[in-house]
This record gives structure tokens, sequence and C-alpha cells, in this order.
């Protein structure tokens, strides 16, 4: 379910529906009993998988570095979704609208937590450790986009590829504003969503 307008989240009724959604949708079961499972053993807060997207039948894994302080917040959203009321979800939404891209697509991040300042070298193995069991999760996954240079160092310095190893591995740009300020870095991630478009057709 690809929404028809960016930051649709802003919307209370749309985020109360998502929510229901939660408990219902078959897609995102075994990813929400991985992150509740995680989460009893953190003191931060992980946010959910967003049940509009593919859940364990996505063809495309989007990587993102950490959820946003606004999500996890008492008043955010809770969601790893395109469809936040932030610019960097929204840049993610437009990409994927203009590449077609609307179906088969799961957000998540390599830190699955919010990390105050800068992530330490724990947190960047916490975030390999963690999503290690969610790529298992993923049997028809076909393409991986590692949106930052921080995720490629992870992906690449660990073994996550092996748990994959015929998905195709996307390098992208991070999708923050200053990322974005530069022409090169918005071509660069469009081209991206745009090669996982025409790999999983």
């Amino acid at each position: 379910m690809f929404a028809t307008i960016p930051q649709s989240l802003k919307s209370e009724d749309e985020l109360a529906n998502r929510r229901s959604m939660l408990e219902t949708a078959p897609h995102i079961q075994s990813l929400e009993e991985w992150r509740a499972d995680y989460a009893s053993t953190r003191s931060v807060s992980i946010p959910n998988f967003d049940p509009a997207d593919a859940g364990d039948q996505a063809r495309v894994l989007w990587l993102l570095d950490q959820p946003p302080a606004a999500v996890v917040a008492s008043d955010g959203t809770g969601f790893v979704s395109v469809d936040n009321p932030d610019n960097a979800a929204e840049r993610c939404w437009h990409e994927r609208n203009e590449a077609g891209l609307c179906d088969g697509v799961l957000m998540w991040n390599m830190i699955p937590y919010f990390v105050e300042g800068k992530a330490t070298a724990g947190d960047k193995m916490a975030g390999i450790k963690a999503l290690g069991p969610v790529l298992r999760l993923l049997p028809r996954l076909e393409v991986v986009i590692l949106s930052s240079a921080d995720v490629q160092q992870a992906w690449k310095t660990s073994h996550l590829g092996g748990r994959v190893p015929r998905a195709t591995v996307l390098d992208a740009p991070g999708v923050g504003r200053q990322a974005m300020s530069r022409n090169a870095m918005q071509s660069k991630l469009s081209n991206a969503v745009h090669r996982a478009k025409r790999i999983v057709g």
C-alpha cells in the first residue's frame, strides 16, 4: 500500500489506521514478533515496521542509518516509514514515486534505534547483529539499497552480504538535508532507486 501523497502520517486518522494494521496485516507479523523480542532486550525505543510496506514479502530492502528522534518520541509516529512527516521520509517517498517503486519495498535502519550524537562502534555492531535476523525473514529479497556511507561500510565489513547472496546490493547517498544539498548526490539516489525498480520489474 503506497500512499498517494507524502507525509501521510501527519493525519491522525491515517496513523491510527496504520497502528491497527500492526495486529492484523499477515505480512508484517514475523517482523513485528522479532522487533518485540529485540525491543525487550534494549533500554531504548525500537520503532515498528510499517505495515503499509511489503513486510516479509519485500523484494527491496532500503536501509537508512537510524530512526530520527522525532519518530521515537512520545508524540512520534513510531514507524520506520516513507510516510513519516519529515523531509527525509518525503525524499524517499518522491524517489519511490518517480521510479514507480511503489510495491515490494521494506524501509528499515542499519541501527534500529535513535542514537544521540555520533553512533559508536558498539551501536554499529549492535545494528549489524540485529539486521541478520531481519534478513532471514525476507525470503523474496532481490535488492538491498544501502543509503549512506555509514550503512555501506557496516554492510561491507560484516557478514550481512552472505545472508542474502543472491540480492543485488546498491550504494546510495543518505537522504538527509546535507547529503541532498548537492545535485550529484540527488542523482545518485535517484539512479539507485530507478535501478532497483528495473531489477524487480
